[in-house]
């Protein structure tokens, strides 16, 4: 006599019919957790923020918010433990984190031009070796240590060695920025009675480093010269550079315009002009930037951009394109695991992977599928292997592939029933949202969210009356619907006829509708308790026996 047992429990696969699943799968798997093979719930989720928006940032206690659903947060895994940010303001920030955490940020970078200073020599000048050829420039320091490119050098003069040099104009006013201090260079160029030694190439080396506001400044004689001034190519980030990226290697990444700039290695304020790329097939949308690899996310072909090695020169790090157009359409979709990329793009999910690139959600969802959960709307994050796939009108969960190679486990899509806002995996493998509320930890309160599971639609060998099923679970109420399904001519209609609709919170037999044969039937659990197996057959010796 027919019977069915099943001991172990699989996702959904939209994509197929309901009754072409595999025997484990379901039609329904919302909120349920299937990594032990059983129904069990997730844990309700815990609030542990009133901040909210359409970014967050969550590290430990720290938790920063942006309504700039462009917005980024970046920490430098550095002993100083900085982090930058893009889009919070009108200009890139940064800060130590415990600072930034309370908002505290200091601006990125330092004035693109400030004042040319002046030097005077005020002694009398005599024809012999003590005579110089004297420049000078200053630079600037903020309040982290950073410094910046030079001023551009003063008008050469002629001095005496042994007399004081008075250097003015130093600029003092620099609104927005953290200045705390000035340091002063001097180019010194001997001379043999008045003319310029032959192939002498002088530097610029270290006077004095004083306090921001200093305005002018007397170089005494006989001064003892520090090192030599290195920020000539330091450039400032531009203002409207987004998705600021901490890189492995040191560096930091940015999109400005159809450009993506890099910084010197440890030097987040300083983006050399060389360190600048362009010419990528499509328009950058998004930037993400691993210890291996950086994506550059086009409105047509992506590009990955080699970030390991060392590299000191100009364009030496190579690009390469996919040849496939793949635009992104979601922003807020794109993340990184493992050294790979994911987004959402009108035919699926990409995973990127060194120059591959492969559309995973093609076992999971038909293109008209894809669409209907509005994936331009979807914020995502892989945590703990899994990609959380946020829309309006629905949230996924389901197993990314280790490498691009392998095929999606198409048994371990399942549902989440929240809708946030933006979602966010923090440096400690948490999960975190935002609602209209507050910031919440996924999977981390006290009591149990209601799963529900709908097992594929069954097909009987013929008119068949099941009438008894039992579940091996925790003693805990789960509830236990059985829908059969009429079949009118030729066609199996949507008339469900319900064998059964009750709460159990046992493991004995429990029967069915009598005398109701059928095609098709499925079932239907949900609750809050463990389910280990389910059983079901045309008589309750049936089960006994098993």
């Amino acid at each position: 006599m027919p019977s069915l047992k099943l001991t172990q429990f699989g996702g959904i696969a939209p994509r197929q019919r309901p009754n072409n699943l595999h025997q484990a799968m379901a039609q329904v798997a919302e909120d349920v957790d299937l990594s032990r093979g059983t129904l069990r719930p997730w844990r309700k989720d815990k609030k542990v923020s009133d901040k909210t928006g359409k970014v967050i940032f969550v590290d430990k206690c720290c938790y920063l918010a942006s309504e700039n659903c462009h917005a980024n947060f970046s920490p430098m895994e550095t002993d100083c433990g900085y982090l930058v940010a893009s889009g919070v303001g009108d200009y890139p920030v940064i800060q130590q984190r415990q600072n930034a955490c309370d908002d505290r940020w200091q601006r990125l970078g330092f004035p693109v031009e400030i004042p040319t200073p002046n030097a005077q020599f005020l002694g009398t000048l005599s024809q012999d070796f003590n005579q110089e050829l004297r420049q000078y420039i200053y630079t600037l320091v903020d309040e982290l240590g950073f410094e910046s490119a030079p001023s551009l050098p003063s008008e050469p003069i002629y001095v005496h060695n042994d007399q004081n040099v008075v250097i003015s104009g130093i600029g003092a006013d620099f609104p927005t920025y953290s200045i705390a201090k000035v340091r002063l260079y001097c180019a010194v160029t001997p001379l043999d009675y008045g003319d310029p030694k032959a192939e002498y190439d002088a530097h610029f080396l270290l006077v004095d480093e004083v306090d921001v506001g200093t305005t002018s400044y007397v170089h005494q004689a006989h001064s003892v010269y520090g090192e030599e001034c290195l920020t000539e190519e330091y450039a400032p980030p531009a203002d409207n550079m987004r998705d600021l990226q901490y890189c492995g290697n040191g560096q930091l990444g940015g999109l400005v315009g159809t450009e993506l700039w890099l910084s010197e290695p440890l030097k987040p304020h300083a983006f050399p002009e060389s360190y600048r790329y362009g010419n990528f097939n499509g328009r950058p949308i998004r930037f993400l930037c691993g210890e291996k690899v950086g994506y550059i996310l086009t409105d047509e072909y992506p590009a990955m951009i080699e970030m390991e090695s060392p590299c000191q020169s100009q364009g030496c790090r190579s690009i390469s394109i996919v040849e496939e157009p793949l635009p992104i359409i979601s922003y807020q979709s794109a993340c990184l695991y493992n050294g790979a990329c994911f987004y959402a793009t009108k035919d699926g999910l990409v995973m990127l992977a060194g120059n591959s690139a492969k559309v995973i959600t093609t076992a999971l969802f038909t293109q008209d599928q894809w669409q209907a959960l509005a994936p331009w709307q979807m914020s995502g994050v892989v945590h703990d292997g899994y990609y959380f796939g946020f829309t309006d009108k629905i949230g996924i969960r389901f197993k990314v592939p280790d490498s691009i190679h392998d095929d999606v486990q198409i048994e371990a899509l399942t549902t989440l029933s929240i809708r946030p806002k933006a979602v966010y995996r923090s440096d400690q493998d948490q999960l975190f949202f935002a609602l209209d509320d507050g910031i919440y930890q996924w999977n981390a309160g006290n009591s149990w969210k209601h799963f529900k599971w709908r097992g594929r639609l069954n097909a009987l060998p013929g008119y068949t009356a099941m009438t008894a099923y039992k579940l091996v679970q925790e003693y805990q109420s789960n509830r236990v619907t059985h829908i059969a399904y009429k079949r009118h001519r030729d066609e199996m209609v949507q008339e469900p006829v319900v064998l059964s609709d009750r709460i159990v919170n046992d493991t004995r037999p429990h029967r069915l509708k009598a005398g109701y044969a059928t095609l098709f039937f499925d079932v239907e659990i949900s609750g809050q308790g463990e389910v280990w197996e389910y059983h079901i057959a045309s008589s309750v010796a049936e089960l006994g026996g098993e």
